[in-house]
C-alpha cells in the first residue's frame, strides 16, 4: 500500500512536526506492505507567515507568533524535516496547493492508495480526492462531529472542554466524511496553548500509525457518521478574547 503524507513547510506545531514524521517514516513502524511514496510540503506564503507573525504579537499572543517565527526559520535554513526524508529515501515534492496541475500530475504518476492530510489549509478539490485508490484521510485538531472549524483544540482548551483530534474520511466539504477515530490529549501542566499541538502530534503519529494498520486489512472501512445538530464552530479567538484568556493564567 503506497502512501503520500502531505503537510505544510511552517506550521505553528513546536518541533514543525518533525517528531510525527520522524516516527511515521521510523523503519518497521508501518505495517508490512506499506511503503512512503512521498512526502508533499506546502509552501505557505511568506508574506501570509510574516503577517500572521507580526498580527499574533499585536493580539497579544507572543508564544504563537513565535512558534511560527522559529519555524519559518528552520523551514529556510536547514529544516531537519528535510535532512531527516534525505537519510531515508522519501521523496519531497513542493507545491503551493495539492490542488495545482503540477501536484496533481505528480500524485497521480505516484499511483497512491492513501493520501494523508496533516495539517495544511487546503482543502482538497475532487480531482485530488479521486487520486488515491482507497482515498484521502484527514486529522482534524479537534474532536468530530461537533467540534469543526479552525483552533477548535484552543476553543476546547479555553473553555475547559476535551481536548483533542480526529482522523477521518476526507470528502468535498470541509470536515466531513465518516470518522476513523476521536483521540483526546492530556492538557495538564500545559500553560502555553503551543504546548497543546506539541504533544497532539506525539499522538496523532500513533493514532495515524493505527488506523493506516487498519486500512491495510480492511481497505475503506465504513467509520462513525459524522453528523450532529450540536456543533461547535470557532474561528480565530479576537483580541478582546485573547486578553480575557490571558488574564486566567493562560498563555498564548
Amino acid at each position: 500500500m503506497k502512501l503520500v503524507f502531505v503537510t505544510s513547510d511552517v506550521t505553528y506545531v513546536r518541533d514543525n512536526y518533525y517528531s510525527l514524521f520522524e516516527k511515521i517514516t521510523r523503519p518497521g513502524m508501518l505495517p508490512e506492505g506499506c511503503s512512503v511514496a512521498s512526502v508533499v510540503m506546502i509552501n505557505v506564503p511568506i508574506k501570509l507567515l510574516l503577517k500572521n507573525i507580526i498580527g499574533l504579537q499585536a493580539l497579544g499572543a507572543p508564544d504563537f507568533s513565535f512558534a511560527l517565527l522559529r519555524n519559518l526559520m528552520r523551514s529556510r535554513m536547514k529544516d531537519p524535516r528535510v535532512k531527516l526524508l534525505e537519510e531515508r529515501n522519501v521523496h519531497l515534492f513542493r507545491c503551493s496547493s495539492v490542488n495545482n496541475p503540477e501536484a496533481i500530475s505528480y500524485l497521480s504518476s505516484l499511483e497512491p492508495d492513501l493520501i494523508a492530510n496533516i495539517r495544511t489549509r487546503n482543502i482538497y478539490k475532487k480531482p485530488v480526492l479521486d487520486l488515491p485508490k482507497i482515498g484521502c484521510i484527514n486529522i482534524h485538531h479537534g474532536i468530530l462531529p461537533e467540534n469543526r472549524g479552525t483552533m477548535c483544540d484552543l476553543w476546547a482548551w479555553i473553555e475547559g472542554r476535551p481536548v483533542g483530534f480526529t482522523i477521518h474520511w476526507m470528502n468535498e466539504k470541509i470536515d466531513d466524511g465518516d470518522i476513523l477515530e476521536r483521540c483526546t490529549i492530556d492538557t495538564s501542566g500545559c500553560r502555553s496553548y503551543v504546548d497543546i499541538p506539541f504533544r497532539s502530534s506525539q499522538s496523532e503519529s500513533d493514532c495515524l500509525l493505527r488506523n493506516i494498520a487498519r486500512i491495510k486489512r480492511e481497505g475503506r472501512f465504513v467509520g462513525i457518521p459524522n453528523r450532529t445538530d450540536k456543533i461547535n464552530y470557532t474561528r480565530t479567538p479576537s483580541a478582546a478574547k485573547i486578553a480575557e484568556v490571558r488574564r486566567t493564567g493562560k498563555r498564548l
